[in-house]
């Protein structure tokens, strides 16, 4: 993983440049460390002058937005594009053991103590897409098969889930937000599964 963060750094600086010419923030963090943008128009846009970049915001002034830079300048709307908060109002916090008001699963799915409560979909990494949810979407029905069929199987795969201390990270140091809580190395992520799988299926 740390290869592959030094080498795609290089190449993307080669294809790109380095944004903060465009007047983008340098980053306060390694590649791969945050969710990166993907988005080959934006430097266009931002070259031809169609979007420009600001520095954070201090304050407001009625129709005035103060910079950080000391600069300002009135607007008509302002638009928050934030990202996406995770909220499960229909589930009692008890149940999907919050630490930091987010979820700690096993696996990013199982909740330690719970046997019939599964998170599907509560997973990102670089190049995991729809493969990812497939799986697990997998392993839920496996440990559902299991706890009803192969007890034995189900109960390590149970002490396995309560201990709760698999790394899916594979070396990268993800930033410490919430947003980034459910994130995991797509390699590491999908072997653990298999794993698991193969546990679940003995």
């Amino acid at each position: 993983a740390k290869l592959k963060q030094k080498v795609d750094t290089k190449i993307l600086k080669i294809f790109t440049g380095d944004p903060t010419r465009f007047g983008f923030p340098e980053p306060d963090h390694k590649l791969y460390e945050s969710h990166p943008i993907v988005n080959s128009l934006v430097l266009h846009h931002v070259g031809h002058g169609d979007i420009n970049v600001m520095p954070s915001i201090e304050r407001f002034e009625g129709d005035t937005v103060h910079f950080s830079n000391g600069t300002s300048k009135d607007y008509d709307m302002i638009l928050l594009a934030t990202g996406y908060k995770l909220h499960y109002p229909f589930v009692d916090d008890s149940h999907l053991n919050l630490v930091d008001h987010t979820p700690k699963l096993f696996l990013n799915i199982f909740p330690p103590k719970e046997d019939t409560l599964f998170v599907v979909g509560l997973v990102e990494a670089a190049g995991i897409g729809w493969q990812g949810r497939y799986n697990q979407a997998e392993l839920v029905a496996l440990a559902i098969d299991a706890k009803i069929n192969r007890p034995e199987a189900f109960k390590k795969f149970k002490a396995r889930r309560q201990e709760n201390n698999e790394d899916l990270r594979g070396g990268m140091q993800y930033m410490k937000l919430a947003r980034m809580s459910y994130y995991v190395h797509k390699d590491t992520y999908l072997k653990k599964m298999k794993k698991y799988s193969e546990v679940l299926g003995n």
